[in-house]
């Protein structure tokens, strides 16, 4: 047996098989090809870019619309968290200086 399969030599030992058999068993496998072409044919797309010259591009993303949702929310969270955090910082530094700045400061806060 060889190692190397011959796609020429596998076409021509299925066409003549396809002699061999009956009318009714051909017409069922070409009924069963033309209905696996139609499903592999058919395909909705996930995301279309729908503008311009780029209508004809079809997008198939991994991941349910429900999923990038989510991934949204949770990106838009942290950055406002993080916005917060940076606000929350800058404000009681800005109020330190001022309470240096005026000496409201207890004497105690000086002294180590």
């Amino acid at each position: 047996m060889t190692d190397k399969l011959n796609p020429k030599r596998i076409a021509q030992l299925l066409t003549q098989s396809t002699r061999q058999l009956d009318s009714g068993t051909l017409s069922a496998l070409s009924n069963a090809r033309q209905k696996a072409l139609q499903r592999q044919s058919v395909r909705v797309p996930v995301f279309t870019l729908a503008t311009g010259r780029w209508a004809h591009l079809h997008l198939h993303l991994p991941f349910s619309a429900h999923q990038w949702l989510s991934a949204g929310l949770l990106a838009a969270m942290l950055i406002i968290g993080t916005s917060y955090w940076h606000h929350a910082q800058e404000q009681q530094i800005a109020e330190l200086d001022v309470a240096i700045l005026t000496d409201e400061l207890p004497i105690e806060v000086f002294v180590d």
